[in-house]
């Protein structure tokens, strides 16, 4: 009984010295980087150095990564969906998808700590939303995800917008899938695995736990009426379920994982 508790005691210890230590890695790389990527011209070049850094901080937190059907995304301007399971998500993506061209992220403007960091999220093409309340606020929301893909950017979008302890894929909202109708671009279904677990909701110890990316299908955008919307929205989540490992509430199949 002593033995067992001394090693829950450690356990805690180490948990809680390996999690400053990635803080305390995560923090210097952001100050390197995100002060260089403020200082350079263009956001591909701002994009690139964020790369860098974000792939130096899962490295030396020890966390595997890996991407796999990059050779799937297309070349020209498109949505990229993902699911979302924890504030890991931005910097593994950062790290796992090619820099050149990159992706600018559509995220909402939530939290204190994203006033701070606005500077280095311009310079990066960043699209900031504004949180849904009101029919004005989507269409306006839709309007700026239409005109960054129009200037020949790609979009990587969550489409749950935030995400919860409990695992499983939540309601997806449509701005994304109207926006890639409007600027008529394909969208990218992908899946995100390991950050759930890597940095679990509701806590700020991080794990050392291996993060991968799988890119999976291509989906024409056909019709801008609510039907077509509707039904393309369903299409995607039923594709990202088993690429996420997520359940997927709204659906008798379970995901895969």
């Amino acid at each position: 009984m002593l033995w067992a508790r001394a090693r829950i005691f450690f356990a805690k210890i180490a948990a809680w010295v390996y999690g400053g230590y990635v803080w305390m890695i995560f923090a210097v790389l952001l100050l390197c980087c995100g002060g260089l990527a403020m200082l350079l011209r263009g956001p591909s070049a701002a994009r690139r150095t964020v790369r860098f850094g974000a792939r130096v901080v899962l490295r030396l937190a020890g966390m595997q990564h890996s991407a796999k059907g990059l050779d799937r995304l297309p070349a020209g301007p498109h949505v990229l969906l993902v699911n979302h399971a924890s504030f890991l998500d931005a910097v593994a993506l950062m790290a796992l998808l090619p820099a050149p061209p990159g992706y600018a992220f559509a995220v909402r403007q939530e939290f204190p700590i994203q006033r701070l960091l606005c500077p280095m999220l311009k310079r990066l093409g960043t699209v900031v939303l504004v949180h849904p309340h009101s029919s004005t606020r989507r269409t306006k929301n839709v309007a700026l995800m239409t005109a960054a893909l129009r200037r020949g950017q790609n979009l990587v979008v969550f489409p749950e917008g935030g995400f919860v302890r409990a695992p499983g894929l939540k309601p997806f909202h449509s701005g994304a899938f109207m926006a890639a109708a409007n600027a008529n671009v394909p969208i990218v279904v992908a899946g995100l695995r390991g950050t759930r677990a890597a940095l679990p909701p509701r806590t700020w110890l991080p794990r050392r736990v291996p993060v991968t990316l799988e890119i999976g299908p291509v989906f024409t955008t056909y019709g801008k009426d609510s039907a077509a919307i509707a039904q393309l929205c369903a299409t995607a989540r039923k594709a990202m379920a088993p690429l996420s490992g997520e359940f997927d509430p709204m659906s008798s199949t379970p995901a895969n994982g």
